[in-house]
């Protein structure tokens, strides 16, 4: 009959007790009956053979137990929240973690919430939590999307009001947000310095000729041409990106709430700012110098073309001058109207069908076989095409964190702040694989 882990280990107990009541009959140790140690003798043999079993038993189990919690690591659907009571230090190897839920999971948060810290008008609370190695702040894209105010408040009998909710999992409601999608385009390097040095080149004169045989020893003859590359060294500061908000204790201590402030409104900001600074930054002060601004990039006007054949001009100009390979064209959204709804004859009562399509035809967006990317960050009337992977990097010093303290009067009204800040750099190798395109 078959045997489970636990009924061998009561077996074993059992028959151990039998041969230590014989035993416990001779204190001197030495067994002078012989039918006794015979009898001892045969528990122990009979020990022998249940504690091999049941080493069969119990690695029969641990295989059984491990296949079942794979079934159900690996059953669930990705991206899915972390239960109630799991920590931070739970978190596997290679599992994608929003900063909100790090912040949450944290050792910091989770003591001073147990302790109640949050719970009282007195106390007064300072910390900073470090997220995992690798964690950038810079396009996280599970974002809760979840209208909030300018103080973040809790209401009613309970902690946090309306925000407090069973198992709130960020990033399922529909809000009016831009899509961030420039910052898909641009490379992302880390870095551990605050000065990124980096060789920029300014011109290329390809002089590459078919050669003849040289047919003397003296003057030009047989002479190969020279080509120039002109490089200069630039730096590029890494800058901080950062902004704040304030919460009440109540909702600091509501763990569901504060993970989707920190992923849906702290970090969806970060990445606007962002977005606007590597496409339109202005180089002064703590600003990016954005592609749009950056000396020595193509320049594209309208002029007297439609908008389909400038962004046909600008893209041949990264591809004879810059020998780019342009991947995107960057357009604000009224732009981008203007040039999607554009029909076959507009300038007839018969205005036929739309250049770009039906309305009804689905895939990518795309303008001369390039993909189209939808940018407020850029001014309207003016577009940027590009090869986005060849002529800039973006470098994350990769420090993120999440600190939360009390300043100026916060600690009699019984609040806190939430900051999230990054560090980055931006760079713009060659400007010559960018266009501006004016006029549109």
């Amino acid at each position: 009959m078959s045997m489970t882990v636990a009924e061998a280990r009561s077996e074993i107990k059992t028959l151990f007790e039998q041969a230590d009541a014989i035993e416990t009959r001779y204190p001197d140790g030495d067994i002078t009956e012989a039918d006794d140690l015979k009898e001892v003798k045969r528990l122990l043999g009979e020990i022998d053979g249940l504690e091999t079993k049941l080493a069969t038993l119990e690695d029969s189990e641990a295989r059984r137990n491990r296949i079942a919690a794979g079934i159900e690591r690996f059953g669930q659907p990705p991206g899915r929240n972390f239960i109630p009571g799991a920590q931070l230090k739970d978190i596997q190897e290679g599992m994608t973690v929003s900063p909100g839920d790090q912040f949450v999971l944290s050792r910091e948060y989770r003591e001073l919430k147990n302790n109640g810290r949050f719970n009282s008008a007195l106390t007064r609370v300072q910390f900073a939590i470090n997220l995992k190695d690798g964690t950038s702040l810079i396009l996280w894209k599970n974002r809760l999307a979840s209208e909030q105010k300018t103080l973040l408040y809790g209401s009613g009998a309970s902690s946090g009001g309306a925000f407090v909710q069973n198992d709130l999992r960020p990033g399922y409601i529909d809000i009016l947000q831009r899509d961030l999608v420039v910052m898909d385009l641009i490379l992302r390097v880390p870095t551990e310095s605050d000065t990124i040095e980096y060789v920029r080149e300014d011109t290329f004169t390809n002089a590459a000729a078919m050669t003849a045989e040289a047919s003397a020893t003296t003057g030009t003859s047989g002479t190969k041409p020279e080509s120039a590359l002109a490089y200069s060294t630039q730096t590029s500061a890494v800058r901080t990106l950062a902004h704040w908000v304030p919460v009440t204790n109540r909702m600091l201590a509501d763990a569901p709430a504060i993970r989707g402030t920190i992923n849906g409104r702290l970090l969806l900001g970060l990445d606007l700012e962002l977005e606007d600074q590597v496409l339109t930054g202005d180089g002064t002060g703590e600003n990016f110098t954005g592609i749009i601004n950056t000396a020595g990039i193509n320049i594209q006007g309208k002029g007297t073309d439609n908008e389909l054949d400038a962004i046909f001009k600008a893209r041949t100009q990264i591809r004879v001058t810059g020998h780019g390979r342009p991947n995107a064209v960057v357009l604000h959204p009224n732009d981008w109207q203007v040039i999607r709804l554009t029909r076959e004859n507009a300038a007839t009562g018969t205005l036929g069908q739309y250049l770009m399509g039906p309305p009804s035809q689905v895939g990518a967006i795309t303008v001369w076989g390039i993909p189209v990317v939808e940018s407020e960050a850029l001014t309207e009337n003016t577009g940027l095409i590009g090869d986005f992977r060849m002529g800039c990097t973006m470098f994350d010093r990769e420090q993120s964190a999440i600190r939360v303290g009390t300043i100026d009067d916060q600690f009699v009204r019984n609040m806190q702040t939430i900051l999230a800040e990054l560090r980055a750099a931006f760079v713009v190798y060659r400007p010559s694989v960018f266009t501006k395109i004016t006029g549109i």
